[in-house]
């Protein structure tokens, strides 16, 4: 039977490793959220790349769009988000969707993104 040496130790090293797995579990958490954002963020940017390039859409379309699929589906998890739709040359249409995650450890703020291009889809007579 243990003596109060080894009661003692197994105080001590519960005291190391709590803190150290639930730091880990949290880690985890964080790494799952930010892994969930970069879906939702890609999927804004699909969404705007396809109104801004659909035949009688806009760049403004774009981001108008992409800016109601964050609000529809990310509000809670992308936080300060960006959304940026230009014209590239030779109708290119490009769509930038950006933010931060919601953060579950305080000092830890990833960074998420997404960028789709598509060309611009125009009805042109023959002849």
């Amino acid at each position: 039977m243990g003596g109060p040496q080894e009661a003692g130790s197994v105080v001590v090293e519960s005291v190391v490793i709590v803190p150290v797995a639930m730091m880990v579990v949290l880690l985890v958490v964080q790494v799952c959220l930010w892994a969930h954002a970069a879906t939702l963020v890609q999927g804004a940017a699909t969404a705007g790349e396809q109104a801004a390039t659909a035949g009688g859409g806009s760049p403004t379309a774009g981001q108008i769009e992409a800016r109601a699929e964050l609000t529809a589906t990310a509000s809670q998890v992308v936080l300060d988000p960006s959304v940026q739709a230009r014209v590239i040359t030779g109708g290119v249409v490009e769509v930038k969707v950006s933010g931060t995650t919601e953060s579950i450890i305080p000092w830890l703020r990833l960074p998420v993104s997404a960028t789709r291009t598509g060309l611009s889809q125009e009805f042109r007579e023959s002849g």
